[in-house]
């Protein structure tokens, strides 16, 4: 891997920089890591172009194990904490405008939605310490459950009926948003519970992760209000309200990053119940240099669902699957916009179709990509 791409990655560090930078300048210079988010990155994705190389056979190894990319990923854990508590700590000084609150708000946001892919990348290790740090992480979101079931549900479902997580063809994302959130945690607490019945424990009992995963962040919070607030004069609110309306933003913001990555894409039925393995036929990519580095690569997503366990340093991009015009900033925004969306992806989705069920072209396409 080329050195320009190995620090390709720290680029991430620029928008907690600027939350914190916007905030000492004031006024609408608030609203920089989200415009920079927003607006500038999808510029650079324009200008810079796409990234076409992948991990040769021969440096697989060596890039896997380089620790370097490991560190990227955990020193971010720790800086969205830091951002969590400097956002609480300003907002308890009560000196910003309604202005530079909001900017503060959707910077934080946008900042606060890429920890949830940091969480989302070291969910899938199988190490003690990064899933700590996974569930750490979610929990400054109030989106614990998505531990359980991104990897237990998501993984196992996608690109059927049966996952919440997978949006429909003409579907809108406010209509998507009802049902991955109240879906996605229906489906968690279904599969904590079978876990607890195969070993034979109570589903009401401190054993069960869902009522921790309940519980931690509303710990936090109150946490996080009583020590800020605590002889400051602080509008006892304030706080809480501000860590509420990141949170649901943050989690909306990945649910509109599922809505992008599975629009409309099905797997074939092969029996009743029972569906084709996933291939790289089975999500929407994006192969645009900047966007990718601010998120881990996560828009290479089709080998990351052939292959949940590959590090994002090694996820591969395969001109087979299915393609999005840009990067996932720019398809957020025009997620919410349900006719703009339609009109440019039902399109690609009618030729993904006629593709994606011919058994010759999948064949073609699994022994390609393994």
């Amino acid at each position: 891997m080329s050195l320009l791409k190995k620090l390709g990655f720290l680029s991430i560090f620029t928008i907690p920089a600027l939350i914190v930078w916007g905030y000492y300048m004031g006024g609408g210079w608030t609203f920089s890591g989200f415009v920079f988010g927003y607006g500038i990155i999808p510029l650079l994705d324009t200008i810079i172009g796409k990234d076409p190389e992948n991990i040769t056979e021969d440096s697989f190894d060596q890039v896997i194990s380089n620790r370097y990319f490991y560190a990227v990923v955990y020193a971010q854990v720790y800086v969205h904490v830091g951002i969590v508590l400097f956002a609480g700590y300003v907002v308890s000084l009560q000196t910003m405008t309604a202005l530079e609150w909001t900017g503060l708000l959707l910077s934080v946001m946008l900042f606060m939605s890429s920890g949830i892919n940091i969480a989302h990348e070291l969910g899938h290790k199988r190490s003690k310490v990064a899933q700590f740090h996974s569930q750490l992480t979610l929990m400054l979101v109030g989106y614990m459950h998505f531990f359980i079931e991104h990897n237990k549900g998501h993984h196992v479902h996608v690109a059927t009926p049966k996952d919440p997580a997978t949006s429909k063809k003409n579907q809108t994302f406010y209509a998507f948003w009802v049902q991955s959130v109240f879906g996605g945690w229906q489906s968690a607490w279904d599969i904590e519970s079978r876990r607890l019945q195969r070993h034979g424990l109570k589903t009401w009992s401190r054993h069960n992760a869902m009522l921790w995963y309940i519980a931690l962040p509303l710990i936090f919070c109150t946490l996080l209000t009583t020590i800020l607030s605590w002889g400051s004069g602080a509008v006892i609110w304030a706080i809480p309200a501000f860590w509420v309306a990141q949170s649901i933003l943050a989690f909306s913001s990945l649910e509109a990053v599922n809505y992008v990555e599975h629009y409309g894409i099905v797997r074939r039925e092969i029996a009743p119940g029972k569906y084709e393995r996933v291939n790289p036929l089975h999500s929407w990519n994006s192969n645009h240099r900047v966007s990718n580095f601010f998120l881990f690569q996560l828009q290479r997503h089709s080998d990351h669902h052939a292959h949940a366990a590959r590090p994002y340093q090694v996820l591969r991009h395969f001109d087979e699957s299915p393609q999005l015009p840009s990067g996932y900033p720019v398809m957020i925004l025009m997620s919410l916009v349900p006719p703009l969306w339609f009109g440019v992806m039902n399109k690609r989705l009618e030729r993904w179709k006629s593709k994606a069920y011919d058994a010759e072209h999948i064949k073609q396409v699994v022994q390609a990509t393994v």
